[in-house]
C-alpha cells in the first residue's frame, strides 16, 4: 500500500438500474455488469422476528465474549460486536479510502443496500484455480499485504483468503461488515486477523494436505517477517495455546474425520504450534 489505488468509475446508468429492479427478488449479494462497468451489489431485509433474532444474537455474542475473557484476556463487548451489517461496512470502507487502503469504493447506500466497485476475483478462487508457482505467489502477496495493513495500525475482521481479491496485479480487501476489531485491542484484533486468514487458507476446498500446509506455514513466515511487532505475536501466542489445547484431547477421535473444517482446524494448530516452543 505504497501508492494511492487506482479506482474505476461508477456507471452511469446504475441509479435507473437500481429504480427498475425488483430489490424483493433480488439475492443477498449479485454481481453485476451495468454499462460495462461491474459492480456488487449488497442487501439485508428485515427479518420476521427481529427482536427475538437480536436477541439470540446478544445472547450468542456475550457467551463468546465470555470464553474470549476467560481464555485471551479480552472483552469483546456484545453492543459493540453487533454494530454491524451494510451500515456499519459503509462506514468503515470510507473510512479506508479517505487512508488510501485498496478497498472498494462505495458507489451507492441506503438502508439495507449496499453498491460497491468491483476489485478483482477473490484469492480463495485464484488459489484452487492456479498451479503450485501461483499459488505460493498469491499466498506470499496476501500475507506481505495483510502486514502492510496491519502495519498501518488498521484491522479488518473478516481476514478470510476470500476477503482479499486481485485486480491488476494489486491485493485488495473486501467485506467489512464485522465489527470485532472495534471491541479488542489492536494487538488482539491483528492476531484474530492472522488467524482468520490462516485458518481459511488452509481449509480451502480441492486443496491436498501438503498443499494446504506448506501455504499455511508460508503465509505464517511471510506475515511475521514483514510485521514482527512483539504485541500481535503475544496475543497470537495466547490464542494458538488455547487452539492446541482443545485440539490435543480431540484429534484421536475426530483426526480421520473428512471434513474441511474439522481438517483446516487442526492444520492451523500444527501451523501455530512452534510459536509455543519459542515463547
Amino acid at each position: 500500500m505504497t501508492h494511492p489505488p487506482v479506482h474505476q468509475n461508477a456507471p452511469p446508468g446504475l441509479r435507473a438500474w437500481l429504480d427498475n429492479v425488483d430489490a424483493s427478488r433480488e439475492p443477498s449479494v449479485r454481481d453485476v455488469t451495468i454499462d460495462g462497468v461491474r459492480c456488487i451489489i449488497k442487501r439485508r431485509r428485515p427479518g420476521i422476528g427481529r427482536g427475538v433474532s437480536y436477541a439470540l444474537r446478544y445472547a450468542r455474542a456475550l457467551f463468546l465474549g465470555m470464553g474470549c475473557k476467560v481464555f485471551l484476556g479480552e472483552f469483546p463487548r456484545p453492543g459493540v460486536l453487533l454494530r454491524n451489517g451494510l451500515a456499519h461496512e459503509g462506514r468503515r470502507l470510507r473510512q479506508l479510502l479517505e487512508a488510501g487502503c485498496r478497498v472498494p469504493e462505495v458507489w451507492w447506500q441506503e438502508q439495507g443496500l449496499l453498491v460497491l466497485e468491483f476489485v478483482g476475483e477473490d484469492l480463495a478462487y485464484l488459489i484452487r484455480k492456479e498451479d503450485s508457482t501461483s499459488r505460493l505467489w498469491l499466498t506470499r502477496a496476501a500475507a506481505t499485504d495483510l502486514a502492510a495493513f496491519h502495519a498501518r495500525g488498521m484491522w479488518h475482521g473478516g481476514a478470510q483468503i476470500r476477503n482479499v481479491t486481485l485486480r491488476d496485479g494489486e491485493m485488495w480487501r473486501i467485506d467489512f461488515e464485522e465489527n470485532i476489531g472495534a471491541t479488542l485491542s489492536r494487538p488482539l484484533a491483528q492476531a484474530y486477523d492472522l488467524f482468520q486468514m490462516l485458518a481459511s487458507l488452509v481449509s480451502l476446498r480441492k486443496l491436498p494436505d501438503g498443499d494446504a500446509r506448506t501455504l499455511g506455514k508460508l503465509a505464517l513466515d511471510v506475515y511475521l517477517e514483514c510485521n514482527p511487532d512483539p504485541e500481535v505475536k503475544a496475543r497470537l501466542t495466547r490464542l494458538t495455546r488455547v487452539l492446541c489445547g482443545i485440539a490435543t484431547p480431540l484429534r484421536p477421535v475426530l483426526s480421520r474425520f473428512p471434513s474441511r473444517d474439522v481438517q483446516g482446524f487442526f492444520r492451523v494448530a500444527d501451523i501455530l504450534q512452534p510459536l509455543l516452543l519459542k515463547s
